[in-house]
């Protein structure tokens, strides 16, 4: 169960919509042979706008972590669109897609970030890596300082950026995994279970950082859980999938209010009470 000073996200109700920033269009990804093959994600459609945090919600296996590195590039989808800024991005290969301007436009935050950290690198070296894959020869140039600002955007001591991954706390990990996310600035950051390996105290902290960083900068978050009771308190929107299917979309609010699935009510029910524990 998630404790701690989290702030709840309140959408402004009289804002006009902001222009869609990623449309999924009937996205399908099959695993083995056509017809025979695991369908991981089947025929899932939805968008995100500008400065939204989506909640893309289900439990292990529903294709919600599949589905995220469809929308980063990682894999290719098996039938579908992705677009992205009004350009459709389904054809490119992670290859091809990391050669185009978008590229640095698309960030992704991993589950375990002593996994998806080089083990060689300092604290330093990882949240610069993109900038000198990606950035500009202006940027490159001015690399410590851009290191320095993402690294306390994240909330990171300076101090730590000398600092090898095991030689980190799992939520300084964490930081160092978003700061190398956020240091060229991208529109959408995809966050794949970034809280799961983190006690309740570190996942307030983590949130906290996340929703500071989206009243900044205005990023889009596609937040990826299974954790109901933590979604709750940070998305604008949520989609439920079961199966590789999306079941059902909603605000927060009214999905908890209201659940019209079956497998969302399941998912509800299962949110431990208030002092509840299991056994």
């Amino acid at each position: 169960m998630t404790a701690g000073p989290v702030r709840r996200v309140e959408a402004a109700a009289e804002a006009p919509p902001r222009r869609k920033l990623l449309e999924i269009g009937m996205v399908t990804k099959v695993y083995g042979p056509p017809g025979t093959g695991l369908r991981a994600v089947d025929g899932v459609s939805f968008h995100l706008r500008e400065g939204e945090i989506l909640g893309l919600v289900g439990e292990s296996g529903s294709g919600k972590s599949t589905l995220a590195r469809i929308i980063a590039r990682l894999i290719p989808q098996t039938t579908g669109s992705v677009v992205f800024e009004d350009r459709d991005i389904s054809g490119l290969s992670g290859r091809h897609f990391a050669r185009t301007g978008q590229r640095r436009c698309i960030q992704m935050v991993f589950q375990d970030p002593l996994a998806s950290l080089n083990p060689r690198f300092t604290a330093f070296r990882s949240i610069a890596d993109p900038v000198r894959r990606l950035g500009t020869p202006a940027e490159r140039a001015a690399l410590p300082d851009l290191v320095r600002e993402a690294a306390h955007r994240a909330g990171l001591p300076e101090q730590l950026l000398a600092s090898m991954p095991h030689q980190l706390s799992g939520g300084q990990r964490a930081r160092v995994d978003i700061a190398r996310a956020i240091v060229l600035r991208p529109k959408l950051l995809i966050l794949d279970e970034p809280t799961s390996a983190l006690d309740a105290s570190l996942q307030a902290h983590v949130i906290e950082t996340l929703l500071s960083l989206r009243d900044e900068s205005e990023m889009s978050y596609i937040f990826v859980t299974h954790d109901l009771s933590l979604v709750r308190l940070i998305a604008d929107r949520l989609i439920v999938m079961h199966r590789g299917q999306l079941v059902e979309t909603g605000t927060a609010d009214e999905i908890f209010r209201q659940p019209q699935h079956a497998y969302t009510r399941h998912l509800i029910a299962a949110i431990p009470a208030l002092g509840e524990t299991k056994s």
